[in-house]
């Protein structure tokens, strides 16, 4: 192991095991934690009280199968609660890391890994300090990129519905999925299938029914919501609102599902190229990234999502010229929307960051051979020889 890999490892485990401490301590006496909602929102399902409130931004903003998920929770103390899910988060969000960084780096996978925690440590901080889902649902989804890149199609869908029923946010990678890579459309429209309604197996179906109408609803009124309602909203429209301009609901509904066109074509490119792990790889990278700028729900301490996949892709870079301009870029602006601003500055400056990233991603998919080519199997600095196939994993059926 490289004095790099032992620098950023330890200071990854020093640093979350001091957050988590000080979090678990402070559960005793304070209550403005996600886990406290998780509890109580449990605690709202198995009691038939109600879970979703059109009319309020705030709440609950899961599907029920996390309730059922996260019950063993509720069967102990808050602390021991909180200390568990830390824990779990840690350890899952570490696994997921290692297993991207694999995938990407096969030679130095432990040095990599160490880099991109690195990297993304501030980002995971902020999600550890407030023990929310943020961190599990992006570990799932990065798992689930780890899975494709080898070509693992059941463990990819398995990984992605795990995402899903943790947090709804992942969908925009299942949904590029369903699109691009056939071979996980019948996996994917089964397993959502069995997230909505495995929970009528355990509870009121009139109760569920009458909550999965009032979920649709309070989605709608969220994504109707004039900008900067809440205070630590953070994406394109507290952006525009910052400069002075404010847009309609209509017009910023169109604006998403422009994007989530443009994203679908951007994905759809690479797929093309018949690469299992450039298109897996990019499907994290492009679906993290919509969610951080056109998610109408984002908040500033949740860029976690976006962080390593960009750390990621510098290193794509990097591991294979260290002097390479782009990786150094990418790494920079990794950090950028991984940094904890205040309230007032992450509504404008985390989602102007995100407008640089969309500028490379589409700069660099103008050729989507390009991806594949970051995403060889071999080093740069190994010739490959003639026979060898140029694409080593393809998305044939």
């Amino acid at each position: 192991m490289t004095a790099l890999a032992y620098v950023t490892w330890t200071a990854w485990f020093v640093c979350v095991a001091l957050i988590l401490s000080s979090a678990v301590r402070r559960l005793a006496v304070q209550q403005e934690f996600a886990i406290y909602e998780y509890l109580q929102f449990i605690c709202t399902f198995w009691a038939k009280s109600p879970l979703y409130v059109p009319e309020s931004l705030h709440g609950f903003h899961y599907l029920p199968i996390m309730l059922i998920i996260g019950t063993p929770l509720s069967w102990v103390n808050v602390q021991l609660a909180g200390t568990m899910f830390g824990l779990l988060s840690v350890v899952f969000f570490s696994f997921s890391i290692f297993r991207l960084a694999q995938q990407i780096m096969p030679t130095r996978p432990i040095a990599a890994a160490g880099c991109i925690l690195a990297i993304s440590l501030m980002a995971a901080l902020i999600a550890l300090r407030l023990l929310q889902m943020q961190m599990p649902m992006t570990a799932a989804m990065i798992c689930a990129a780890a899975a494709g890149m080898r070509g693992h199609w059941r463990a990819y869908a398995s990984w992605l519905l795990l995402a899903v029923a943790l947090k709804p946010l992942a969908i925009v990678m299942v949904l590029l999925s369903v699109v691009t890579i056939p071979k996980t459309r019948v996996p994917f429209i089964a397993g959502i299938a069995v997230l909505l309604f495995f929970p009528f197996a355990v509870q009121d179906w009139d109760y569920l029914a009458s909550e999965y109408v009032n979920y649709v609803r309070q989605l709608l009124n969220i994504t109707n919501t004039d900008p900067a309602i809440w205070g630590n909203q953070a994406e394109f429209s507290t952006l525009l609102k910052t400069l002075g301009l404010e847009l309609g609901a209509g017009t910023r509904l169109a604006i998403r599902l422009g994007a989530a066109l443009v994203t679908l074509w951007l994905a759809w490119r690479i797929a093309l190229e018949r690469n299992a792990r450039a298109t897996s790889f990019a499907l994290l990278v492009l679906s993290a990234c919509y969610i951080g700028l056109f998610n109408p729900r984002q908040e500033g301490m949740s860029y976690l999502v976006v962080v390593p996949g960009l750390a990621a892709l510098s290193l794509c870079f990097l591991g294979r010229n260290l002097t390479d301009w782009r990786g150094w870029l990418w790494m920079a602006l990794a950090v950028m929307v991984g940094i904890r601003w205040g309230a007032n500055e992450a509504r404008w400056i985390l989602p102007a960051t995100m407008v640089p990233i969309w500028i490379g991603l589409l700069a660099l998919t103008l050729d989507p051979r390009r991806w594949c080519e970051l995403l060889s199997v071999k080093p740069a600095y190994v010739a490959a020889t003639p026979t060898e196939p140029k694409n080593p994993s393809t998305l044939s059926a």
